[in-house]
């Protein structure tokens, strides 16, 4: 789960501090969002890089 700090928290023995985005498990995600450290960081970035066509080989098809 990504999140974006909000308040100054320790996490993995580094200091973060407003702004900061990090990675965390999604049960420690979801106690620091409800304490208010931190909140979600949108999914649409997520979702852009998903969408982009795929680049297929040409020429690998199977012949008769």
């Amino acid at each position: 789960m990504k999140l974006t700090v909000i308040r100054p928290i320790y996490v993995e023995g580094k200091v973060l501090v407003e702004g900061d985005v990090f990675e965390t498990l999604e049960q420690h995600g979801r106690e620091l969002v409800q304490k208010g450290y931190a909140i979600t960081v949108a999914t649409a970035d997520v979702g852009q890089k998903s969408e982009q066509p795929e680049d297929k080989p040409k020429g690998k098809g199977r012949s008769k």
